[in-house]
């Protein structure tokens, strides 16, 4: 059976927040049942003393994600961001009424609901059917949104890193992880807490030193390559400098074990996403490439089923990833091509939207023609669900080309985001 994680608020028992997460899984559980999908939730134990490696392994996993993002929770926000780093679909929801969302994700559509009345809940209901049977008509594969958002935060975390050289102080990653990074012991765990508990703590609260603190105990109680894959790998995708060396230094020793091939495609995500942010491509380009050739070959080599053909694609997708983010710090178009060509390879194995919206992003710097016509493929594929960057895009190009076609997707877009489309039209 098909699974949807519900990631939300969950409260103590017999809490208010409690009886709402408990009302709103049983509407949704409803909503699910034309399609013979399993709601499933993760209810956090703050007692428990290990890490909670479980709840996040069901976010990856699960083929459907739906986020209540009506009250301000740590968990919420990083399970959300865990869903986001595998590009699979992810539905959002806000309960009518409630704060405003971050600035970071205000700008993504949601679902606002209410549950408390027969007709509101009937029409929460009616909604959320619509959503779910547009993921499901895509083979639940996603639209993009995240892999576009993942993108923008490359760049803000490239630029903030920019502002610290020249003298901003603070943030993570700074002071105390350099002093961690140059020899000094690492930071005390807070009283009262175990390795793992504190571990949960510095994730919830993004809290880079204490993540470091703990990785340092936990490397004495865990096997070598679960520890990498949980914990390190975590501390660097909060920011850690010192865990991103980790990985590139222990890379190859992890590609040549026995682990799965979809881990080490997380892995090997994780590691070129650590370089964009710290503009350290160039670094490990030899690296990588090789890396890409041998997951290559397992993939040709393995029975045939066996290997997701996505998990495959995303070898080539992680190649673009690294020779755009050269691109961009460079600006030497022999990378931006290395990136077009490395997308092509991916979309001969898996064609998927977002691959085709990468495409187009790169293909607008030298090959116009060909940007539309991927972004057009782009827009076919995610069907009634087109992502408002993939539509911000198109009207882009569009625009750039002078085709007459630019005012329908304009009028798409404003449907969708119309701050978007009100930002392409200023000074035009």
């Amino acid at each position: 059976m098909a699974v949807c994680f519900v990631i939300c608020a969950i409260g103590a028992t017999n809490s208010e927040t409690r009886e709402h997460a408990d009302d709103l899984l049983e509407e949704i559980s409803t909503a699910l049942e034309p399609f013979g999908m399993e709601a499933m939730r993760g209810d956090h134990n703050i007692d428990s003393k290990e890490v909670d490696t479980d709840v996040i392994e069901r976010v990856q996993n699960a083929e459907l994600c739906i986020a209540d993002l009506s009250e301000e929770n740590i968990n919420v926000y990083y399970e959300l961001g865990r869903r986001d780093e595998t590009g699979k679909p992810v539905i959002l929801l806000r309960r009518r009424g409630s704060a405003p969302l971050p600035v970071d994700i205000a700008g993504r559509r949601f679902i606002e609901y209410e549950i408390e009345t027969r007709r509101g809940a009937r029409e929460f209901r009616d909604i959320l059917r619509e959503a779910v049977k547009a993921e499901s008509a895509n083979g639940f594969q996603g639209s993009n949104g995240n892999a576009t958002l993942a993108g923008v935060l490359q760049v803000l975390q490239r630029v903030e890193r920019k502002i610290d050289r020249l003298g901003k102080a603070g943030g993570s990653g700074g002071a105390a992880s350099a002093t961690v990074a140059a020899g000094m012991p690492a930071g005390e765990l807070p009283e009262g807490l175990s390795p793992s508990e504190a571990f949960n703590l510095a994730l919830r609260t993004r809290n880079v030193p204490l993540a470091e603190a703990s990785m340092d105990h936990l490397q004495w109680t865990m096997e070598k390559n679960r520890f990498y894959d949980i914990v390190v790998e975590q501390t660097a995708s909060l920011g850690s400098q010192r865990a991103t060396q980790m990985l590139f230094d222990y890379a190859q020793e992890f590609f040549d074990s026995d682990m799965s091939f979809t881990k080490k495609i997380e892995y090997l995500g994780i590691m070129v996403g650590a370089a964009n942010r710290y503009d350290r491509e160039l670094e490990i380009q030899e690296m990588v490439e090789e890396i890409a050739g041998v997951l290559d070959l397992q993939a040709q080599s393995a029975p045939a089923g066996s290997i997701d053909p996505s998990d495959y694609a995303a070898v080539y997708n992680q190649l673009n990833r690294l020779y755009h983010g050269i691109y961009a710090t460079t600006d030497d178009t022999s990378y931006l091509y290395k990136a077009i060509n490395a997308l092509k390879k991916a979309l001969s194995i898996h064609e998927a939207a977002y691959m085709y919206y990468n495409l187009a992003v790169c293909e607008r710097h030298v090959d116009l023609p060909s940007a539309r016509r991927d972004i057009d493929r782009c827009l076919e594929l995610s069907g009634d669900n087109t992502d408002d960057d993939h539509l911000e895009l198109a009207c882009k190009i569009y625009r750039e080309m002078d085709d007459p076609g630019y005012d329908d997707l304009l009028d798409r877009l404003r449907e969708i985001n119309p701050q978007k489309a009100m930002l392409l039209t200023v000074g035009n």
